[in-house]
């Protein structure tokens, strides 16, 4: 895959991937403020929280993750030149999801993260790695007094 297509590729998959997590944490955040049973342990949405929706630390997540996303699809006009943001992405979702297998491991009811939240953390990671272009933009230098 030649570096345009590459670069044509991550910006698509970064639109994506911004406009799925906004409507994903949008709505988790709306379920967590009207106290929604259908994400409660038992109800059929619960697969998609880790906590019951009395929990204080879910929706605070769902804040970071909003804004998160934004600023992903800003990124996606000019990945190059949000490098920094997208290699921190890349990274934190990494750790993210390496960090969540062994509580998925742990608990059984939990297992359901191998096919929901883990993957999806990891997938920025691994497209991000993969769709990054080899070669950079050349550096902007600014003209000097000779």
């Amino acid at each position: 895959m030649t570096d345009d297509a590459k670069l044509r590729a991550l910006k698509v998959f970064l639109r994506a991937y911004a406009i799925l997590s906004l409507i994903l944490f949008v709505g988790l955040m709306i379920g967590f403020v009207v106290r929604a049973p259908i994400l409660d342990p038992g109800g059929a949405w619960h697969v998609l929280i880790w906590d019951r929706v009395t929990d204080p630390i879910p929706p605070m997540l769902f804040a970071i993750y909003i804004v998160w996303s934004i600023f992903i699809y800003r990124a996606a006009g000019d990945p190059l030149a949000h490098k920094m943001f997208l290699d921190f992405t890349a990274w934190a979702n990494l750790a993210h999801g390496v960090a969540m297998v062994p509580h998925a491991l742990m608990m059984p009811e939990y297992h359901i993260k191998f096919l929901t939240d883990i993957p999806w953390v990891l997938l920025p990671a691994i497209a991000i790695a993969f769709l990054r272009p080899s070669s950079s933009q050349p550096a902007r230098t600014s003209a000097t007094n000779e």
